[in-house]
């Protein structure tokens, strides 16, 4: 069990917490594991929510080159809970199992061209090392990102780098809420996730 229990969504009764629910059941990223926990605090959840909207889902810059960002963090801070998650629109805007795969080799892979090569370096600087975005990458920032653009990708950065290294201390695992869905899944953790529950299948079968 996670370090923070979660909350029983069958318990909620507020429309706008049920809405946000639902779409982690049906969409993932976030995922309803890490939404039950922000149901402790129906003022915090809407607030992330909102924030998620407007940073990740929505906004100006490419949805896909903050799904790489974001899965650029997981894989640096190794939050295997986060890691594990797609955007599906980042999908369809032909964000790539083989980039992710090469995430952490960005700079010498020929899977990412300039700009999400930039974008992936300011990642970086902002997870690791603030003194990596000298010049020479402002420069680029700017010669593939608008200021709008740019104040939106670095407080996205800022948002899930945060929000991963808090739920990573949780001890949360896919499957423990509304496990009826791998909505948000990467293939693999998918995987997982229904090899985990086939035991119990059987085991149902058999006392039946």
């Amino acid at each position: 069990m996670p370090h923070i229990s979660y909350v029983d969504p069958g318990t909620v009764s507020d429309p706008e917490l049920l809405a946000i629910m639902e779409r982690a059941r049906t969409q993932g990223t976030p995922r309803p594991e890490s939404q039950a926990i922000r149901l402790h605090n129906p003022q915090v959840m809407k607030a992330f929510n909102n924030a998620w909207e407007v940073f990740f889902r929505q906004g100006v810059a490419d949805h896909a080159i903050k799904e790489l960002c974001r899965l650029y963090i997981s894989k640096s801070v190794d939050c295997e809970y986060c890691g594990g998650q797609r955007s599906v629109l980042a999908r369809a805007q032909g964000a790539s199992e083989e980039q992710v795969d090469e995430l952490l080799d960005y700079e010498n892979s020929d899977r990412f061209d300039e700009r999400q090569r930039t974008a992936l370096e300011w990642a970086t600087a902002i997870t690791w090392d603030p003194t990596l975005a000298n010049d020479e990458l402002w420069e680029r920032l700017h010669k593939h990102f608008t200021e709008a653009q740019l104040v939106e990708l670095g407080h996205f950065i800022a948002l899930t780098l945060g929000q991963q290294r808090f739920l990573k201390t949780l001890g949360i695992r896919h499957g423990e809420v509304l496990a009826d869905t791998d909505a948000g899944l990467a293939p693999e953790e998918a995987g997982r996730l229904h090899a985990r529950e086939r035991p119990s299948e059987r085991a149902t079968q058999v006392a039946g």
